[in-house]
């Protein structure tokens, strides 16, 4: 299982300070790469979204801090006092999301699981009732068909 952040590499080339060190890295490539040799290899590719906040969260409680500038290389769990290296604690946290994607993402006939190389985030989530609206954001949704929904009132009036 291979987990990578599908981190916006056409919005960090602006940035004039990243766009050299990004360019000769060429990370949009070397994720193009990666994800076809691992899947002509039979080996399982997974995206998480990059507004998963990898680099905020505890790896060990899942408390999350509510900003963490740029800069700041190292901090410590307000909740458990555990000291974190940035790039280690989000490291770990990608690998865990990656798994718990995959987890939710249940295999049929030997196939490899569906929605294998997404991002996790859309309508195969681990939650069937939550959605993304338009706009991005994730809305609880319950489905009723018309009796459903005036047996329900009828029921909540008796």
């Amino acid at each position: 299982v291979i987990v990578v952040e599908n981190l916006n590499v056409k919005g960090m080339m602006q940035n004039h300070k990243l766009a050299k060190a990004i360019q000769q890295v060429g990370w949009g490539m070397f994720c193009t790469m990666l994800k076809y040799k691992a899947e002509m290899e039979g080996k399982i590719y997974q995206e998480v979204d990059r507004f998963f906040p990898s680099s905020k969260t505890c790896h060990v409680c899942l408390n999350q801090v509510g900003s963490l500038p740029l800069d700041v290389r190292f901090w410590t769990c307000e909740n458990c006092q555990a000291r974190h290296d940035r790039d280690v604690n989000a490291s770990i946290n990608l690998k865990n999301e990656g798994l718990r994607i995959l987890t939710c993402q249940s295999p049929q006939r030997g196939e490899p699981p569906q929605g294998a190389g997404s991002s996790g985030t859309g309508d195969k989530a681990c939650r069937p009732d939550v959605s993304r609206s338009n706009r991005g954001r994730k809305k609880s949704t319950t489905t009723l068909s018309v009796g459903q929904e005036a047996y329900t009132v009828l029921a909540e009036s008796v």
